[in-house]
């Protein structure tokens, strides 16, 4: 084994460091696919694990840029600059599928001679004697090279995976190599021999079990199917899988998925240690079962609303009552405190329905790529803000971040959420931890319903108060599911925070133990796009209209009459419209318009989102707001960036709109 000049640096290196762990540990499929590689005359690198840890031949070296080797570094490390082209084939290969790229050649400069070429890649999987991808082979080839050339790469690829093979399937020599169980049985159920994983798994001596029943080693609960399934692997000759528990040397029992052959004297079985794996999925049917709980609470989210909505509409309809009392005894004392109270009471309103937009996963974002580390940093008044002056905050940032592409004023409203919490658990006295992360999935998280493997940013949101318990844990998601004070909350706080981060293509999770804290965790995609600088830009504020023309198209008869009357008010000079056809004649005839405002579900099936696009056929330059309150469609990113296109929430008040139009008009 690793018998060239490579093959001695890979020999002396330390493994352990990385997650190979250290060589003489490493599973037989690895030394396997090593030994293979390293006789390749082409520039080829073994990829191997979660993290893609690399061991390449000499050849590979030309490749790496001036790094004096790759050796137990990761893949997506090494080719970092070329990754958003590479990273796409890799995940490929990490599902099973082979790739030779003719069509997409990369540049690279040759870290010896200086001189450039353009190179192809071959991404072949490997797979383990469970026939599990564990990793690939990556290759790379000049595109200057012959066609007879070409030909021996394409033979040599193809050899690599019939080797593997070959020695898969000599039981010899993957008796001393294998990571997974195996033992030799005799047809009285006694074990013959195991090999020494079986013995460093189990923690026995050959001399303690040599010649014992093996039922002796099995579960009690477990001896009767074991039973069963010997003799259909003697019997009928079959090979199948099955599981059980086997007796560790301490006493306590590690589950193992056997794979079974009968020769016609002696059964021999693989095994594979699945007690890590039997532990995680019951870690996640239990996330299953709080998620089916949750569902089951939809009934609850109907009677909290209803409950929230009654008091709501009760100060609104009071204060209106009284009003209307006063001005119609003509007395105007006390009115400004009625109306007041009316528009406090829409304000809690309309903070109540954003949040349950946000947490039923329909409130319109306006997504953009960012740097959370950059974000987090200009979101750190308000979050201290949030916290209270005896609340410390401390920070763990990645020091590299991976782009993320997520609705800012979301984020920021559901990290001031989590804070607030934070907070009233510490009893405002506390820390509070906020971390980032870069985190590789290998696996589908937390099932295969869930996230696919991939690149994700992690953010955390960690205190020291006094934690939750189990059954409070399972109901955190749930709508006005609240142990605060009557008054103190709504219960709409962490629902909105795992609408947003579900909407946004994540997951979200808490970890929480009573008397030790909660930490509350999300994943977010990571995206290949370039995060842009934002420009510093001091526009002209102004304060009042001058009669710049708006149309305004909304099928809402009466907000919008009252929308059109307060803007002419204000000294716009506004024209309105019901559904898109008319909105389309008014724009072609009595245009040119400053300004088109327009709701985003329209009558008639032809939405506000299409009625754009149909303007902007006509005058590209177009300027748009966009109103809606629900939508079950999700706007196009790209439509919302940039200043000629923006989004407001219903409900909105009056003069956040007039605002909001004298910002575009002067962008």
């Amino acid at each position: 084994m690793f018998v060239d000049a490579m093959g001695e640096h890979i020999a002396k290196f330390d493994w352990q460091r990385t997650e190979l762990g250290a060589l003489p540990l490493w599973q037989a499929s690895l030394r396997i696919a090593v030994d293979t590689m390293l006789l390749s005359p082409f520039p080829s690198a073994v990829v191997w694990g979660p993290g893609m840890t690399v061991v390449h031949n000499d050849a590979y070296l030309p490749l790496l840029n001036g790094i004096q080797h790759g050796l137990g570094r990761g893949f997506d490390t090494l080719w970092g600059s070329m990754w958003p082209e590479l990273g796409p084939w890799v995940f490929k290969a990490l599902q099973g599928q082979a790739s030779f790229v003719q069509d997409e050649p990369q540049r690279i400069e040759c870290a010896t001679t200086g001189v450039s070429g353009w190179f192809r890649f071959s991404y072949t999987p490997i797979r383990d004697e469970h026939h599990d991808v564990v990793g690939f082979l990556h290759t790379a080839i000049e595109t200057s090279a012959s066609e007879h050339v070409l030909d021996q790469w394409r033979e040599q690829t193809m050899a690599f995976e019939r080797q593997i093979k070959r020695y898969m399937d000599d039981l010899e020599y993957m008796w001393q190599l294998s990571r997974d169980a195996m033992v030799t049985v005799t047809r009285d159920l006694r074990l013959q021999s195991a090999n020494p994983a079986w013995y460093r798994i189990l923690g026995w001596r050959e001399d303690q079990v040599r010649d014992m029943p093996v039922l002796q080693l099995i579960h009690p609960a477990d001896r009767a199917e074991v039973e069963v399934a010997v003799t259909k692997f003697v019997g009928e000759r079959i090979t199948d899988v099955f599981e059980t528990r086997m007796r560790h040397a301490d006493g306590h029992y590690r589950c193992f998925r056997w794979t079974a052959k009968f020769d016609g004297a002696l059964l021999t079985a693989v095994g594979r240690d699945i007690t890590d794996d039997r532990e995680e999925a019951m870690r996640q049917s239990r996330a299953l079962i709080r998620d089916t709980q949750r569902l089951e609470m939809v009934g609850q989210l109907a009677g909290g609303m209803a409950h929230e909505m009654n008091n709501l509409l009760s100060g609104v309809g009071g204060s209106l009552e009284l009003l209307q009392r006063r001005l119609a005894e003509g007395r105007l004392d006390r009115i400004d405190s009625y109306v007041e109270l009316a528009r406090d009471t829409v304000n809690r309103a309309m903070t109540l329905t954003h949040r349950l937009l946000a947490f039923s996963r329909h409130q319109p974002l306006s997504p953009k790529p960012l740097n959370i580390n950059h974000q987090l940093s200009l979101m750190e008044p308000l979050l201290l803000q949030a916290l209270g002056a005896e609340m410390h905050l401390a920070w763990e940032m990645d020091v590299s971040p991976w782009a993320v592409c997520l609705d800012v004023t979301q984020l920021e409203s559901s990290l001031i959420n989590l804070c607030a919490n934070a907070r009233d658990a510490c009893l405002e006295r506390g820390t509070v931890m906020i971390r980032t992360m870069n985190t590789r999935l290998a696996a589908p998280f937390p099932d295969e319903k869930g996230l696919p493997p991939g690149d994700y940013v992690a953010l955390q949101v960690e205190d020291d108060g006094h934690g939750m318990p189990a059954d409070y844990l399972n109901r955190a998601f749930e709508p006005f599911f609240t142990t605060k004070a009557v008054g103190r909350g709504s219960g709409l706080g962490l629902p909105m925070v795992h609408g947003f981060v579900r909407q946004s293509g994540g997951y979200i999770w808490i970890d929480s133990t009573p008397d030790q804290g909660a930490k509350v965790c999300m994943l977010f995609p990571r995206i290949s796009m370039p995060v842009a600088e934002e420009p510093v830009v001091c526009l002209p504020r102004v304060t009042e209209a001058t009669g710049q023309r708006l149309l305004l198209v909304d099928d809402e008869h009466g907000l919008r009459g009252l929308i059109v009357e307060y803007l002419r008010e204000r000294g716009f000079n506004a024209y309105e419209a019901t559904d898109s056809t008319s909105a389309l004649e008014r724009f072609r005839n009595e245009g040119p318009f400053d300004l088109v405002i327009t709701d985003v579900g329209l009558p008639g099936g032809f939405s506000g989102r299409q009625l754009v696009k149909t303007m902007r056929m006509i005058k590209p330059e177009q300027k748009v707001l966009f109103i809606t309150g629900y939508t079950d469609f999700s706007l196009d990113a790209h439509q919302l960036q940039g200043a000629d296109t923006a989004l407001l929430l219903k409900p909105f008040q009056l003069e956040t709109l007039a605002n909001q139009i004298l910002l575009m008009l002067t962008e």
